[in-house]
């Protein structure tokens, strides 16, 4: 950039407020939607502006590794069926009387 112009920009910070400069950022954030949005910001409209391409390179390298990652991390993924846990099947016969009655009572709703 020329001087002049990071002057100039520096001048128009000098007189922007806090609000004023998180609506640069935002507007920033909105204009590059590709960049990690936590890493760009800054005291004035030059050093959010600065901050734009370091932001910009970060998301690439996420996005890269994330693709590279894609393969193994899928295939770790467990299928779990819909509802939760399958019903375990009981064997009667290896039933205590007493559990054969709790359970035929609890059946029919007595206690």
């Amino acid at each position: 950039m020329d001087g002049a112009v990071i002057e100039e920009e520096n001048e128009v910070a000098a007189r922007l407020g806090v609000e004023e400069l998180a609506a640069v950022r935002e507007l920033a954030l909105r204009a590059h939607p590709d960049v990690v949005a936590e890493l760009v910001g800054g005291g004035s409209v030059a050093e959010v502006v600065a901050s734009l391409e370091p932001a910009r390179a970060a998301y690439r390298r996420v996005v890269e590794m994330a693709g590279a990652a894609k393969g193994p991390i899928a295939s770790v993924v467990p299928v779990v069926p819909a509802g939760g846990v399958a019903a375990l099947a009981v064997d009667p016969e290896a039933l205590p009387a007493t559990e054969k009655i709790r359970r035929g009572l609890a059946g029919r709703g007595a206690r």
